[in-house]
């Protein structure tokens, strides 16, 4: 007589595919974490070219790069004299972005705000005839994919401390604190952190700026026009504009430009605007973050490129004075904020 036996899998087995199944879950998260956070990585960098053939595809028409940010002047005539600096500090202007929105598949939106014919703190106020302030604020929270790094999470719009509450023409539209469209792509103002109109800041824009690519006495492939700044440190800004020409503060000119005085990816506190938003570069990628050269190139700035925080450098002299090469006063620059620099005439070394 023979005995049946069971077939099947005996409790220690089963707890040895158990583990077996976790370590190789383990193991696998990982790389797809990676590979997902590689995509993401691409993808940023590829809003980043668009954007720079953008750029080029406006200075190819108006023979400038766009202004940082304006009011009194039109977007497509950068040539003008008008300055930014009329009317009160809390007035709402547009930025660059908004700019170069016909050159990014985005003309339909810039038509629908009139750009050329009302200024920002116009449209909200109600004087465009073609909007009302509800219908503005829908069209200016618009979530652009190209102003977004894939990496970054964020809501669509801009971070709450960077609302337009408080602006002219928001206060009279009765928007009260609407926060604008989000961008993780900033403009290079230099190694300027003050919120002078003057062309010292060596950077690619400034304010009513209409930088020309001759302009870059440095080399455009040696200079870069905009990098990244991420959301959770309330670095990132709005594609829209900016709520204070006048002033720096967590709304004034950070919503759309940034300077190199502050390290990549460094503390939002040891550079940090009122409410507590970072004014510097920086990233959701592990390590650094891409910026665009003006040559349309687009690349990795490891937050461990020589560099040194701007203060004061001999004799109290502010480190953002002009130097002429030779001057040994130029070793107070590292290599990333001569990348920030256009016409210094300075070496700036690999990166």
């Amino acid at each position: 007589m023979f005995r049946r036996t069971k077939k099947g899998f005996t409790l220690i087995e089963l707890l040895v595919v158990i583990a077996i199944i976790a370590v190789l879950v383990a193991l696998l998260l990982p790389a797809v974490q990676q590979a997902r956070e590689a995509a993401r990585r691409s993808s940023c960098k590829n809003n980043l070219k668009q954007i720079g053939l953008a750029l080029h595809n406006y200075h190819d028409t108006y023979k400038s790069l766009p202004a940082n940010f304006w009011r009194h002047s039109r977007p497509d005539d950068p040539n003008t004299t008008n300055n930014y600096w009329s009317g009160s500090g809390s007035v709402e202007a547009y930025g660059w972005h908004v700019s170069l929105l016909p050159y990014l598949d985005q003309a339909p939106l810039f038509n629908q705000l009139d750009v050329n014919g009302y200024h920002l703190d116009k449209t909200l106020a109600g004087e465009n005839p073609n909007l009302t302030p509800q219908q503005a604020q829908t069209l200016l929270q618009s979530r652009l994919s190209v102003m977004m790094c894939p990496s970054d999470s964020n809501e669509g719009i801009a971070h709450r401390n960077r609302h337009f509450g408080g602006g002219q023409g928001t206060n009279a539209g009765g928007l009260g604190n609407w926060r604008p469209g989000i961008t993780n792509y900033i403009s290079n103002r230099g190694t300027r952190d003050q919120p002078q109109s003057r062309n010292d800041t060596h950077g690619a824009f400034f304010h009513n700026s209409s930088v020309k690519f001759r302009d870059f006495i440095d080399g455009t492939s040696n200079t870069f026009v905009v990098g990244e700044r991420e959301t959770p440190n309330c670095r990132s800004g709005s594609w829209v504009g900016v709520r204070n020409p006048r002033g720096s503060g967590g709304r004034g000119i950070w919503y759309v430009t940034a300077h190199a005085r502050a390290l990549i990816n460094s503390p939002v506190a040891s550079w940090s605007a009122n409410k507590g938003c970072g004014e510097g570069f920086a990233s959701m990628h592990t390590g650094g973050a891409q910026f665009l050269f003006g040559d349309g190139s687009v690349h990795f700035i490891s937050e461990n490129i020589d560099s040194n925080p701007l203060d004061r450098g001999p004799n109290g002299r502010a480190a953002w004075a002009i130097f002429t090469p030779g001057d040994d006063r130029w070793s107070w620059f590292s290599v990333y904020q001569r990348l920030a620099r256009r016409n210094d005439g300075f070496p700036t070394g690999d990166f």
